[in-house]
């Protein structure tokens, strides 16, 4: 039975306000063909993806009332728009929608957890709040994942799917994205992830379509180059072109063509020149690898810097020579990075930089933007720009470029990642500035890749593109964010006869390669459908774009069993560790985990067992950088049977010597005494730590405890341990309240004025001592 039915105007449904939503013939169809399936929607940007998923998402609610809904996105920005959506148009009870991000405290969630009929989340959350066992998915119906194109590799959307396989009784997937990837391969990757049983799929050209595009006029504008910075790109060209010609001579590259040779050749020599320093024969071999490590580091930096006065200009070149000083300055630069600032011809170029930054000289993209923008906004007044930048750089130079014009009211859109000293912006900012942006406060928004996905900005009617980006998901992406309402317009600026050119190039094959994956797989979809056997389902060396079959780029999380009594055993994970496939492993495996923000160790299995896990790269780094012995011996002081997982070979590529190795191998073991266990990968890793806690915890039937210090033996200081276990009290003010009150009793009986005339103990303090001397215990975990 179809609960949600369509009339002659408007789709109809006692859970969407009346006349809310206007019929359009492809919703009606996509979501009809997804009433009974793990469905993932390819659609334009712009044609209303979200009514798709409000669509099945009532239907759901309606057939099973008892089950829950999901709706999950990347950002929180996306969540919130999402969440106003479904309020906008629902009839549901507002305390029955909830947006569960972030800013509300895991125990909150929780709490939440119980009355909530639709939730909107970004995946990082509810994916922490799985591991934790806060709540189950077998009470939820549908989980609808958007921009599902990210369902890839180790990201989070890929455990999630899984988890809600194994767990829930009536399971229901909906994918949602314009961009799923360049190949067959890459799309049957999401496919599988996702457990995709019907892919629904409509282009610009299908006659249900057709109606609802609003046309978008694209526009590459190319732009030449002054010859001042063609001869600042000449000095630094050259001095890229002899890192290649000595990397060729060593047999690392095939040729020294500045045109041929890409920084993903550059990023996999590495592992080749570790390689060749492991297996070197004598010592003259060795050094000419470890000059071969300085050439391809400064050949990288040479490459970005290329890419930088080509693309983006002096004052964008100008701030990453900046930085790399201020690194040299204190001292934080590495052997290569000060040799290349030696240099005298690269003296030249920094020199000249500065003297032509110094004369106002700008890059003629930024003239030809103020020049599109200007034009726009004369046009109309009520305009909304976005302007894409690849680098934050860019982004703060051209805000900086426009910040006193009057016509042009501008803001950056960056993510929360802090750059340096510059500290990003707050999802809670980014959605103030996207309101600020409609209500017109600003009229023009420069942004990263954060503004690419998914935003609706109905007003939005013209988008410019300050650089190119070599890739079809962004592009579309990008293009997307105008022509949603009306009728929109997208500038491509590309510098001549640069890599801006190359991009384009190699970003139309992409896209062309996606239209014609999708081709292939919807008359799949067709012949399907009709009887025929699906020749895509047999494909079992479909190659994406870096060449590597879906059997070798598929996440490995639809494999892992879970194992029977395996949620009695308990282990606390550092919170950090979430980002490693072993704690998502460990969690479809059934074990019940615990996320800590712990001072030492990766996991603890028990009060005497605290492992450190490190890959064979990362210890390999930690002997370099001298950090490995400090956090081991950390790990040693707090366990008795302290334990390092080596994960992966650290004597294969390896840019340490093998005495070396042996050396910090054996300190290990034999001064610190800690064991080591060597594993191939994380779910060999995750394998170990469920034997090491299933034996562990076969011994003793008592809770893991949270704290972790070895327990003093000396009756004062065994206080002082107690007094500092409570939030806020630190082992200065555990003495401090010892040395006044001289026992637990007093402390624990004393009011709050009393306590805040202590040295050291505030209000806030006081209250939480009072608080939780008085709290009664609840053995409900």
């Amino acid at each position: 039975m179809i609960f949600v039915s369509i009339n002659k105007n408007f789709i109809s449904h006692p859970l969407i306000k009346e006349n809310s939503i206007a019929r359009r013939e492809y919703q009606e169809n996509i979501f009809i063909n997804c009433l009974n399936n793990n469905c993932l929607v390819v659609i334009p940007t712009g044609l209303g993806k979200t009514i798709i998923a409000l669509m099945l998402a009532v239907h759901r609610l309606t057939e099973v009332p008892n089950l829950k809904v999901l709706f999950l996105a990347p950002t929180k920005p996306l969540v919130e728009q999402h969440y106003k959506s479904f309020l906008d148009l629902t009839t549901l009870p507002p305390e029955s929608l909830i947006s569960l991000t972030g800013a509300v405290a895991p125990e909150k969630r929780k709490e939440l957890w119980a009355s909530i009929k639709i939730a909107f989340m970004t995946p990082q959350v509810l994916q922490n709040d799985l591991i934790s066992s806060f709540y189950s998915l077998d009470n939820v119906s549908l989980i609808i994942f958007d921009e599902c194109h990210r369902a890839v590799g180790d990201y989070a959307y890929c455990f999630i799917a899984k988890k809600y396989i194994d767990m829930s009784n009536s399971p229901q997937i909906l994918g949602l994205t314009a961009s799923p990837g360049s190949t067959v391969g890459k799309i049957n990757e999401i496919k599988q992830n996702l457990f995709i049983e019907h892919i629904e799929i409509r282009t610009e050209k299908d006659s249900d379509v057709k109606p609802y595009i609003h046309n978008v006029d694209n526009e590459w504008i190319k732009i030449k180059l002054p010859s001042e910075f063609l001869e600042i790109k000449k000095i630094l060209e050259e001095k890229l072109r002899n890192c290649y010609r000595s990397l060729k001579e060593n047999d690392l590259l095939g040729s020294y063509d500045i045109l041929k040779i890409t920084r993903k050749d550059l990023l996999k020599l590495n592992n080749l020149i570790n390689r060749r320093i492991s297996t070197a024969r004598d010592n003259d071999e060795k050094f000419r690898m470890f000059n071969a490590k300085k050439l391809t580091a400064n050949a990288i930096r040479l490459s970005h810097m290329t890419e930088l006065i080509e693309t983006q200009g002096l004052s964008a070149l100008k701030d990453y020579f900046e930085k790399n000083e201020e690194k040299i300055k204190i001292n934080k630069a590495n052997k290569s990075l000060k040799e290349l600032f030696a240099d005298y011809d690269f003296k030249r170029a920094r020199k000249l930089t500065y003297e032509l930054y110094s004369k106002g000289l700008v890059h003629p993209k930024i003239e030809r933007l103020k020049e599109i923008l200007t034009n726009q906004i004369n046009e109309n007044p009520h305009s909304r720009i976005l302007v894409f930048c690849h680098f934050r750089d860019s982004v703060n130079n051209i805000v900086k470029y426009f910040d006193e014009n009057n016509i042009i009211k501008i803001h950056k859109f960056v993510g929360q990642a802090a750059r340096g000293s510059e500290k990003g912006l707050t999802q809670k900012e980014q959605i103030k500035l996207l309101s600020e942006f409609k209500d017109g406060i600003y009229n023009t928004l420069v942004g990263t890749s954060v503004a690419e996905e998914g935003l609706d900005i109905e007003e939005c009617d013209l988008v410019v593109f300050y650089d190119v980006v070599p890739s079809a998901i962004r592009s579309i992406q990008r293009r997307g964010r105008t022509g949603r309402k009306r009728e929109g317009k997208v500038f491509v600026l590309m510098a001549e006869g640069t890599r801006d050119e190359g991009y384009y190039w190699a970003e139309k094959a992409k896209e062309k390669n996606m239209k014609s994956s999708l081709e292939k797989i919807k008359s799949s979809e067709v012949q399907t459908n009709l009887g025929q056997s699906n020749l895509l389902n047999f494909i079992t060396s479909e190659k994406n774009e870096d060449n590597e079959s879906i059997d070798e780029i598929s996440s490995d999380l639809s494999s892992i069993k879970k194992i029977e009594d395996a949620d009695k055993l308990e282990i606390i994970c550092d919170n950090r560790e979430t980002a490693s496939p072993v704690v998502r492993t460990l969690s479809l495996m059934g074990i019940n985990l615990k996320l800590e923000q712990l001072q030492v160790a990766d996991y603890v299995i028990s009060e005497r067992v605290g492992i450190e896990r490190k890959s064979a790269k990362d210890f390999n780094d930690s002997i370099i950088d001298g950090r490995l012995f400090t956090e081991l011996s950390g790990l040693g002081a707090k366990f008795s049977r302290p334990v390092l997982i080596l994960e992966g070979d650290p004597f294969q590529a390896s840019n340490v010597s093998e005495n070396a190795l042996y050396g910090a191998i054996t300190s290990i073991i034999l001064n610190l005494g800690i064991s080591i266990y060597k594993t191939k990968n994380p779910s060999e890793t995750a394998q170990f730590l469920y034997q090491l806690a299933k034996k562990e915890q076969s011994t003793t039937k008592s809770s893991l405890k949270l704290r972790f210090d070895k327990a003093p033996i000396e009756t004062s200081h065994l206080l002082e341990y107690v007094v500092a276990g409570i939030p806020g009290v630190n082992a200065l003010r555990a003495k401090n309240l010892l040395k006044e009150l001289k026992t637990l009793q007093n402390i624990f009986l004393a009011d709050i004025p009393d306590l805040t005339k202590i040295e050291n103990i505030g209000k806030k303090i006081a209250q939480e001592i009072y608080k939780i001397s008085r709290y009664e215990y609840k053995n409900n975990h």
